[in-house]
């Protein structure tokens, strides 16, 4: 790790732009802190740029990664391995990928489950060593998948009113259902379910009327739930259950609203600005109103919950009254406490002049002031002050700014903190990219683009992605989420979610600016505590850089002896000669195989040797355990949907199996062996009922790691199976088969004996061979009446199958790097049986690792669909020097 730390020392020797102008005896201190945080305690955040923003099931999700170390925001020396987790809608697990990044960059893909949830999926990016830092330098991505085969119930509920008593939320709430078409469900009924945090509060079934509408009211414990949602069931067939999540509103008495004074602090008879922020638990914005009770100021939210306005405290206590705008609910909120006397700051950022103005007015006994003025840990400016008739003015020249999140405080000669406001500053220090375009686009015709990249005029040879997209179908452009630009100069320095980051670097208008700089008003996380850097206390570290892949493991003595180990040596192949690593282990027996590089998975046989016991030994390996099983799910107001996604699936979905081949993870087909082997031999002895109509094997599912139950191999991965799990309650229905008299509930076998659901739940996934699914009734009539509703069958695996251990080694297949896809582009210059697919992409292009020639250029081919008569191209980038690019263009 020292020698990684010392390069990375190397890369951010600019550290403090420009000499401070003060001198006193916390300088030094704060110095020193600093410093010593960046070279010893670099910080790593990472960002992925996906091809698009919505998608159906069963598609490609393709994403680029970049990874940043230390203040400079460098392109990473650090960690070599990324973990890139991707959660569902309700924020359940479902695969992880473990990437190799190379100078900060790599890539990977996910294949979205085919018959999976629809909803909104969040992915997360992170190194080990981020996690001693917190989980707000985790990079989050939100994405849309909507079922693109569905559409038979698409419901809406508009809320009328909102109120609070007794500790119970009351909805009147009007629902109204349609078809893909716009057809009102008339007179079906709808099972209604609320869910807090996972929990049922609230079940009832209701009618629709002859228009596919009902009002109707229910209540939920008055609780802030970090996520919420109504669970509505349509049965499109007796068989047949359609379900739709949609967010339930909080009640204005859940939501966080605070004022909050610039600075910090607000004294009586002195005006200030006061910044406000509202907030739903789930982290949505609350659109608000109100006014200062006894006052004649007036305030209104912005589309994020955000504003501000003057006022002058004319007291130590106020309050507001805030109104929600939509349900019309009222509360009253007391302001922060006024202080009698002190001091009270502002910001000015005029853009005509080269420097920020800072005012400190007030009453203070102390002194001597110090002004520190630092972004990620760089100081640009430090001054020494006094009050002077009250007041003390401050010029921070702009030139010794860098781009982010800047946070200006002013301390007492002891070191504490009085002050402190937070402003973001942009250099124009970022990339132009330049994009031209020949080629016409129309059907299949071949699109040439050129691509520079420049800064100052002189050329930059950065790493970029670019993503090419049929702008009918998906449109970026419109797209208000994370980027580049907001996640590594924004979010990633702030604690919670930005509610449409992107947006404020769409342009650089000033109704932007000034929405950027209420978000710095208004969010508090310091990325340091002053606190910390007078006490020179760092951050603990428990995970340490990684630049391979780890394996941990513990020797034991075989014989159980009173004198037990002494220590010795661990010797591991890799695969068949890929690499051999040796490593120790003390009296504990604890040993660690640091640095593996090998891709997909491969067999490793590892030999130890104890200094007393020889080979008298037993081996065993710890299995990596991802850092979420679950996260707070995130629901819509309304059902997602895409006319023009769902309109292209059909032929999308073809062309996807067509490229990809048989999927091996939906509806994996039994595979018929010319020669007999031993291991199908044991195969057919263990499955005496045969093999399903579809077989998973829990080794061939990526992120199968991170299972907790058997059920989760199952749900999203078979055609017409939905599986519902609540806690330990389990229902599982399969289309086709199953009558009105016989129940729902499939029979379920482990081992080939009956058991109940609950049973099953209690399996440890690792412990499963394969589960087998028989959905067609001729194939299940096997099982008698048992199996009118289909079987599931799982079948566990025996000793030799999960390893061998012997004396003193261990042989076990142990999974690596995940494999990088490479990204489909028909060529239709030439006659082939591919080409004569209809071709409706969504994703016309996508290069997620794009390097420019020594002249900061490079040309990119491609054709088109036969239907995108529009284009958008979006292009992401950053140079050696952790500059950032930023390129969005409709072609039409």
């Amino acid at each position: 790790m020292k020698i990684h730390i010392v390069v990375l020392t190397l890369l951010l020797s600019f550290s403090f732009l420009k000499p401070v102008v003060a001198q006193d005896e916390i300088i030094p201190k704060i110095q020193t802190f600093f410093d010593t945080y960046q070279k010893e305690f670099p910080i790593e955040k990472a960002y992925l740029h996906l091809d698009k923003s919505t998608y159906t099931l069963g598609e490609d999700l393709w994403f680029s990664a970049y990874l940043t170390a230390g203040s400079a925001q460098v392109p990473s020396p650090l960690s070599s391995t990324l973990y890139v987790d991707l959660f569902d809608g309700e924020g359940l697990l479902l695969e992880q990928k473990v990437l190799r990044l190379e100078k900060g960059r790599g890539s990977g893909d996910f294949v979205l489950p085919a018959f999976g949830k629809a909803g909104i999926y969040q992915i997360k990016a992170y190194t080990a060593w981020m996690r001693n830092f917190g989980e707000e330098y985790f990079s989050t991505s939100v994405v849309n998948v909507i079922d693109g085969a569905g559409g038979s119930f698409l419901p809406k509920i508009a809320y009328e009113s909102i109120s609070t008593s007794g500790g119970k939320v009351t909805y009147k709430a009007n629902l109204a259902a349609v078809d893909s078409k716009g057809n009102p469900l008339s007179s079906k009924t709808i099972d209604v379910k609320a869910l807090a945090e996972g929990e049922e509060v609230y079940s009832q079934e209701v009618i629709l009327n002859a228009d596919g509408e009902v009002n109707f009211t229910f209540s939920i414990p008055e609780k802030a739930n970090l996520s919420q949602h109504v669970e509505l069931t349509y049965l499109e067939n007796e068989n047949y259950a359609v379900t739709q999540k949609l967010r339930l509103p909080y009640s204005l008495t859940l939501a966080d609203i605070q004022f909050l004074p610039e600075g910090g602090h607000a004294v009586i008879d002195m005006k200030s600005n006061f910044a406000f922020r509202a907030l739903y638990p789930d982290g949505l914005p609350a659109a608000i109103s109100g006014s200062i009770v006894g006052g004649e100021v007036n305030f209104e939210s912005n589309f994020a919950g955000l504003g501000k306005f003057e006022f002058t405290p004319t007291g130590t206590s106020h309050q507001a009254k805030v109104l929600e705008k939509t349900t019309g609910q009222e509360v009253l909120v007391t302001l922060p406490e006024i202080d009698k006397s002190g001091l009270v700051m502002q910001v000015i950022n005029n853009p005509a002049v080269a420097y920020l103005t800072v005012f400190i007015q007030g009453e203070l006994d102390i002194k001597d002031l110090l002004l520190v003025s630092q972004t990620r840990g760089i100081i640009n400016y430090m001054i020494k002050g006094v009050l002077a008739n009250g007041t003390w003015g401050v010029r921070i020249p702009k030139e010794n700014l860098i781009s982010g999140i800047n946070e200006i405080t002013v301390l007492s000669a002891d070191g504490t903190p009085l002050l402190q406001r937070l402003l973001f500053f942009q250099q124009d220090d970022l990339i132009d990219i330049e994009l031209s375009q020949s080629g016409n686009i129309a059907k299949r015709e071949k699109i040439n683009l050129g691509l520079g990249a420049s800064f100052s005029g002189a050329a930059s040879t950065g790493s970029f992605s670019v993503a090419v997209l049929d702008a009918d179908q998906v449109d970026p452009s419109k797209d208000m989420g994370s980027n580049i630009l907001s996640a590594l100069l924004l979010t990633s320095d702030l604690q919670g979610g930005i509610y449409q980051a992107g947006r404020y670097f769409d342009d650089s208008s000033p109704e932007n600016q000034e929405s950027l700089d209420l978000v710095m008003l208004t969010h508090g996380w310091r990325r340091f505590s002053w606190e910390d850097v007078m006490t020179s206390t760092f951050p603990k570290i428990e995970n340490f850089i990684e630049q391979g892949l780890n394996v941990e493991g513990q020797v034991s003595d075989t014989e159980d002896t009173k004198k037990g180990l002494s220590g010795g040596k661990v010797t591991a192949l890799v695969g068949e000669g890929i690499e051999i690593i040796t490593s120790e282990f003390g009296p504990n027996g604890r040993f660690i195989l640091k640095d593996l590089n090998y891709l997909d998975s491969a067999t490793i046989t590892i030999t130890a040797e104890d200094n007393r016991l020889k080979n008298f030994v037993d081996i065993e390996l710890e299995l990596p355990e991802p850092f979420f099983f679950t996260i707070p799910g995130k629901y819509s107001d309304r059902p997602l949907w895409s006319e023009e996604l769902a309109a292209t699936y059909e032929a999308r979905f073809r062309m996807n199996q067509m490229i990809n081949g048989q999927d091996e993870i939906v509806d994996i087909e039994g595979v018929t062996v010319e020669s007999t082997t031993l291991q199908k031999e044991e195969d057919e002895i263990q499955k005496i009922y045969g093999s399903g109509d579809v077989t998973l094997v829990p080794e061939k599912i990526p992120g199968a790691v991170a299972f907790t139950n058997v059920f989760q191999l199952i749900q999203g991965r078979v055609a017409g199976v939905q599986v519902f799990v609540s806690g330990l309650d389990v229902n599982v229905l399969i289309r086709g088969v199953g009558s009105v008299t016989s129940g729902t509930q499939p029979l379920y076998l482990l081992d080939n004996m009956p058991v109940d659901a609950g049973t099953l739940m209690q399996v440890n996934p690792s412990m499963v061979k394969s589960v087998d699914v028989f959905k067609d009734p001729a194939k299940a009539a096997i099982f008698g009446a048992q199996g009118a509703n289909g079987v599931i069958a799982v079948y566990t695996k025996t000793g030799g199958e999960i390893f061998t251990n012997e004396k003193g080694s261990l042989v076990t297949r142990f999974g690596g790097y995940a494999v990088p896809r490479e990204f489909y582009l028909p060529k239709y210059d030439t006659k082939t049986v591919e080409n004569a697919m209809v071709d409706e992409r969504a994703t016309v292009y996508w290069n997620p690792l794009v390097t420019l020639d020594e002249k900061g250029e490079t040309n990119l081919e491609f054709f088109n669909t036969d239907l995108a008569k529009r284009l958008v191209i979006v292009i992401e980038g950053m140079d050696e020097s952790g500059r950032l690019g930023r390129l969005v263009r409709v072609l039409e």
